[in-house]
């Protein structure tokens, strides 16, 4: 039986950790929306490693419920701050709109708990520097999803590309055309101002505008065109034309709409990236062509088994991965597979970007972090030592 309040668990088990008596890790999940379920299946994929989903909370209380019955939670809450008065949650998934994340995390580390937060991190670069603050300040981890590195072909070529596979990076380019997050998607507050950070750029060309970074460094400055084409409806712009120059001195472009009648994330998605030695061609998260001239063979991917369920969300198992990648971070005490500093990099390039389309001048990018790092935590399932083995054969139209 789950019970609808959140009781104060009076014994202490330790702030950051949360390991019960039974040996198990707490969690929990703030905000019970379209995608919660996704959070959800990565705690079930950890189950085996001692974690349990504690507690939910949702101002939707039937939605919490559905979620907290479907996922066997101890606790259903209509306050998040009931989730997070709990001593037996060490970590918390924040689900909730844009404008509510900086509050939510924040509130999040001053109770000891980790927080893997949905992106956009924050509503601007300001409001992201102080989230990272508050968890640096309390010890904790700060985690944000991009549930696309996590596709193998991704990995793939994100191992093959730091690798040097293609010799210098010269160009790169994303078209990313997509319907799934419009306006009259669930949730009404996409594309509104004050509610969101953005319209497309931050909703969804966000996930491969980091991709393209992942694969290619940070950002030096930005030339950007925006529009609002389609969704007159919206605030912000359903359509956008970004120019890039990164800090290697390469150039990238990324266009994005959701005015598209394409109503996923893969379908209308390609990702190209050329360099002195090779080149390679993404169409949604599958490797479609790599070229190299220095004979360099792609890795094959092992990612771990998941439960048979997570087959159900239509975005795919990115997020069931990055959630018991980022739990196993926590309990190792390692950096975060995708770090706050990203999530922070990732806003002031759109926050240049948006500048710069009102300005019409070329914006450098505001950067105090160490963002997209060369290498990942050893341990992390995007490390290039995790889980890859040479796969012998030609190097030409990968599949």
């Amino acid at each position: 039986m789950i019970s609808v309040e959140c009781p104060v668990v009076m014994a202490s088990l330790g702030k950051h950790w949360a390991t019960m008596a039974d040996n198990t890790f707490g969690y929990g999940l703030i905000g019970c929306g379209w995608v919660a379920s996704a959070h959800a299946w990565g705690v079930e994929a950890a189950s085996g490693e001692g974690v349990r989903l504690v507690a939910v909370s949702d101002l939707d209380l039937e939605r919490a419920t559905e979620i907290g019955h479907r996922f066997n939670a101890e606790t259903v809450c209509q306050d998040y701050r009931d989730v997070l008065r709990r001593d037996d949650i060490a970590a918390v998934s924040v689900c909730v709109p844009d404008f509510l994340h900086r509050q939510v995390v924040i509130e999040a580390a001053d109770a000891g708990k980790h927080v893997l937060c949905e992106k956009p991190l924050a509503m601007s670069v300001s409001e992201a520097d102080e989230m990272i603050a508050a968890c640096e300040a309390a010890g904790v981890k700060l985690g944000m999803i991009m549930n696309h590195r996590y596709a193998q072909d991704n990995i793939r070529t994100r191992h093959a590309l730091r690798s040097g596979a293609i010799g210098d990076q010269l160009i790169g380019s994303v078209v990313h055309s997509s319907g799934l997050t419009g306006p009259l998607d669930t949730s009404p507050w996409r594309g509104k101002m004050n509610r969101a950070a953005g319209g497309v750029l931050s909703t969804q060309a966000i996930h491969f505008l980091d991709l393209l970074l992942w694969f290619m460094g940070p950002v030096r400055s930005v030339k950007a065109i925006t529009d609002t084409l389609h969704w007159k409806i919206q605030d912000h712009e359903d359509t956008a034309v970004l120019a890039l120059r990164l800090k290697s001195g390469a150039l990238a472009t990324l266009t994005t709409t959701n005015g598209s009648p394409i109503m996923d994330d893969f379908t209308g998605t390609r990702i190209e990236i050329h360099g002195t030695n090779g080149w390679v061609a993404l169409e949604g998260d599958v490797l479609r062509r790599f070229e190299s001239t220095d004979g360099y063979t792609l890795p094959d991917i092992e990612l771990p088994e998941v439960p048979a369920g997570a087959g159900e969300i239509e975005f795919g198992l990115g997020h069931v991965y990055e959630v018991l990648d980022f739990l196993r971070a926590v309990r190792a005490n390692t950096d975060p597979p995708v770090p706050g500093a990203d999530g922070r990099h990732l806003m002031a390039v759109i926050e240049s970007a948006y500048q710069s389309a009102v300005e019409g001048e070329v914006i450098e990018v505001s950067e105090n972090q160490s963002a997209y790092a060369t290498s990942q935590p050893r341990t992390s399932l995007l490390s290039a030592g995790a889980h890859l083995r040479s796969r012998p054969g030609s190097t030409r139209g990968a599949e």
